[in-house]
């Protein structure tokens, strides 16, 4: 293995370490600080919300884009007038005309692929910015790229002029997630066949994800190799696990994700509303010794406002439902911790592996989540809840909540223990970043 005291890292990430995102990557920089001796971190981009504490030997370079991500404008006056290579896109350009999805027709898929292709010529067009990223990773071992879909399209231009710089070649390696790796997410990725091939590892982050790879792709890297996410556990006193004993007269279902139509929140607003008009479910859930259901959701986005209009509109003495729009990680962990929760709901249409779901899971919540991606590996040591089919409907989402309510009080106490014993044994951030660290040293 190399000598971590003389061993570099680069890594490219979306936002890390500005901002709230990636919270994920946050939870993993410990460990890669640990293991190598030095590490820089390109962001894609800037966001507000100010920079996050860093281990000693972690360093900040200049964000790839002087932009956000969205702004058309942006991309524009950098990415379309500038002396960036045109013709090398030719054939994705031909790809994204005539290529088939069901998701995305001709306009969306052309839409996509520009937005990439100006973005990658934005960043190979910024002179100064290249010849940084090539002197930080003439210096590294390691090029890892955080996500499989934006920065890591620098790969083949950074092999080259690399080249003529280095004696051995930096091992370049990804990660791929969830919208980074399903093209059936946006209905188009572009590149792929070039990214595939200029990389030396891929890391999906689940088993369906390492099949999506080899099955769709015949160009691929030399090494695919799963490596799980894990989430951080910050309170080994949180409320759900600590008595069988609970007073609390309210159902508390909780939701952590961006509010996209991807997420499909509206589904389980509507499942709720369903359940609230339904008598006869209501008596039973009364029966069962709850009043009322609370339904709690923790993050931003495009509609927030349509949502929460919609939840003030259905709410009523037996529901209540609260949107509290984008939320430091901590403070969602700490609700956990210290209110609890009774079910975690998560019904996408598409996923990679949902690091929410573990957080929730090592808090000792039961989930109900939609069979989508890798989300049924979170599932294989339980019973920890219900994985549904993603076709479901409303009333389909309504019946499978009534049905957890009603189980047995002992039932619901044994399903806590159980997604605290699935997540010590298979999504402790601990466990899975300090091997995957270790692994990154060593190939």
């Amino acid at each position: 293995m190399n000598d971590p005291h003389r061993v570099k890292l680069v890594l490219f990430s979306d936002t890390f370490p500005y901002g709230t995102g990636e919270s994920f990557l946050a939870d993993e920089i410990p460990f890669l600080a640990e293991a190598f001796h030095r590490i820089t971190i390109f962001p894609l981009y800037q966001p507000g919300g100010g920079k996050r504490k860093l281990p000693p030997n972690v360093d900040v370079a200049t964000p790839l884009l002087p932009f956000d991500h969205k702004d058309k404008k942006g991309f524009v006056k950098y990415g379309l007038w500038c002396k960036a290579p045109i013709f090398f896109a030719t054939g994705e350009f031909f790809r994204a005309l005539f290529g088939w999805s069901r998701k995305a027709g001709p306009l969306k898929r052309l839409r996509i692929f520009f937005n990439y292709f100006l973005m990658l010529r934005t960043i190979l067009g910024r002179k100064k910015l290249m010849e940084e990223i090539v002197r930080e990773c003439s210096f590294a071992d390691k090029i890892y790229f955080y996500w499989g879909d934006k920065s890591v399209m620098i790969a083949p231009w950074l092999r080259k002029r690399l080249k003529p710089n280095v004696e051995f070649m930096p091992t370049f390696l990804a990660r791929f997630h969830g919208s980074d790796l399903y093209e059936e997410a946006k209905g188009f990725l572009p590149f792929r066949k070039m990214i595939l091939s200029d990389i030396d590892y891929a890391a999906p982050v689940s088993y369906d994800g390492m099949r999506y790879l080899k099955n769709r792709y015949r160009h691929i890297p030399p090494t695919v190799k799963v490596w799980h996410l894990g989430s951080a556990h910050h309170d080994e006193n949180f409320k759900n696990l600590l008595s069988d004993d609970n007073s609390d007269t309210a159902f508390n279902i909780v939701g952590c994700s961006n509010l996209i139509p991807l997420k499909r929140v509206e589904l389980t607003l509507s499942a709720l509303q369903l359940l609230q008009k339904d008598a006869q479910a209501m008596e039973r859930v009364r029966a069962r010794g709850f009043d009322k259901i609370v339904y709690t959701h923790f993050g931003g986005g495009q509609l927030l406002a349509s949502l929460s209009k919609k939840a003030e509109e259905i709410s009523s003495d037996s529901l209540h439902i609260c949107f509290k729009g984008t939320t430091p990680h901590k403070d969602v962990l700490d609700h956990y911790s210290k209110n609890g929760a009774d079910l975690f709901i998560l019904v996408s249409s598409s996923e990679g592996i949902p690091v929410s779901i573990m957080e929730a899971m090592s808090y000792g919540i039961p989930v109900i989540a939609t069979n989508v991606g890798g989300v049924k590996e979170l599932f294989r040591n339980g019973p920890v809840g219900y994985i549904i089919d993603a076709d479901l409907n409303a009333e389909d989402l309504k019946k499978q909540i009534v049905e957890y309510i009603l189980l047995p009080k002992e039932i619901h106490s044994q399903m806590k223990k159980n997604c605290y014993i699935n997540w010590k044994e298979e999504w402790d951030a601990q466990t899975n970043y300090k091997a995957f660290a270790e692994e990154l040293l060593g190939i």
